[in-house]
């Protein structure tokens, strides 16, 4: 009981950052039925039983908007997240560390709005500026497309040619963002794309939701020479809590996940490590069967449903020893730590 005590108290007074999530896509549709307060009614709920404070919201276009509806679509996806956040005095849009902070001690739930895949922006760097002003503040340059920026890390095998790095557009998208202070996701990108974004910009980045491939050997994950780098730059990588890139299976737990951690904290540091939990099952209602026979399974690792049972993740992380310090680190004050060096 005092174990559990601790892990509870400990969960309720740690700032709990979960660096990505796709809720857009499904606040979208709903608000397009009529629908107000999605978020306050369908997520707020759950994510406040799992002690979230802020997550990140990403912009991400699926296949069938890339890419003449791109742009409108993200636009549209910011667009809902805004009139949410006007709707609700529980939500709040954070673009600076200060707003986080404010967030927490006004009982608000922050959102940070990022971009997954640059589709949006087509070729054009003004809209990066255009969507900064929006509040955008996290930019991962690739999802599963090649575009115009750089190529991505396959989820899934595709019938391409050789993966490439950056193009002379995403050299300068990542020169732009670090003008900006709009913090490189490389959730995604491909191998050569990552270490030419490593060596060209001077900011931290993230990775937001990736896991180690030395424990899945799979695209997404990033190698231990991928995690130095990051944490060599003051980065972090976020676990992934979807079961396929955590053990490849369905059968996937809550403490292989754990294991990802532990070995993203031996490769590159306590102070290298979040979550970026990607929970996503709630998607695939949404794509057409063509699309839904692309995607693998989307459901999280056994042990950790969705946002009421982040507070496991605590719980875990005390059995293996992990201090009080050291787990607010992981919980949120890594990823706050980025926010303050790139945001300024």
């Amino acid at each position: 009981m005092k174990s559990e005590k601790r892990s509870r108290e400990l969960h309720e007074r740690a700032l709990v950052i979960d660096g990505h999530s796709d809720m857009l896509n499904d606040v979208l549709p709903k608000r397009n039925l009529g629908r107000k307060h999605v978020i306050e009614e369908d997520w707020l709920p759950e994510m406040r039983k799992g002690g979230i404070d802020v997550r990140v919201a990403a912009v991400f276009n699926e296949e069938e908007y890339v890419p003449e509806l791109a742009l409108r679509r993200g636009l549209d996806l910011v667009s809902v997240l805004l009139e949410e956040i006007e709707e609700s005095k529980s939500l709040v849009l954070c673009t600076t560390c200060d707003d986080i902070r404010r967030a927490g001690e006004n009982g608000r739930t922050g959102f940070i709005l990022g971009m997954e895949g640059t589709e949006p922006l087509g070729m054009d760097l003004h809209l990066l500026r255009v969507f900064h002003a929006l509040g955008l503040r996290i930019l991962g340059l690739t999802h599963n497309l090649r575009n115009y920026a750089a190529d991505p890390a396959q989820l899934t095998p595709a019938e391409t040619g050789k993966a490439g790095g950056l193009s002379s557009f995403g050299v300068r998208l990542v020169e732009e963002a670090d003008r900006l202070g709009v913090l490189i996701d490389l959730s995604h990108i491909s191998d050569t794309g990552f270490w030419d974004v490593i060596e060209r910009t001077g900011r931290p980045v993230i990775a937001s939701h990736s896991n180690a491939r030395a424990l899945l050997d799979h695209p997404r994950g990033l190698t231990d020479e991928q995690i130095k780098a990051v944490s060599r730059n003051g980065g972090v990588i976020g676990i992934n809590a979807c079961a396929v890139l955590v053990g490849r299976s369905e059968e996937s737990t809550l403490e292989q996940l754990i294991h990802h951690l532990d070995h993203i904290v031996k490769a590159g540091g306590i102070e290298c490590v979040g979550l970026g939990l990607d929970f996503a099952d709630y998607l695939k209602k949404y794509f057409n069967p063509e699309a839904a026979a692309r995607y693998p399974y989307m459901g999280p690792v056994q042990g950790l449903s969705g946002d009421a049972e982040v507070p496991k993740i605590t719980e875990e992380l005390l059995k293996r020893g992990y201090s009080d310090s050291d787990i607010e680190l992981i919980l949120g004050k890594n990823f706050l730590r980025v926010f303050e060096k790139v945001w300024g």
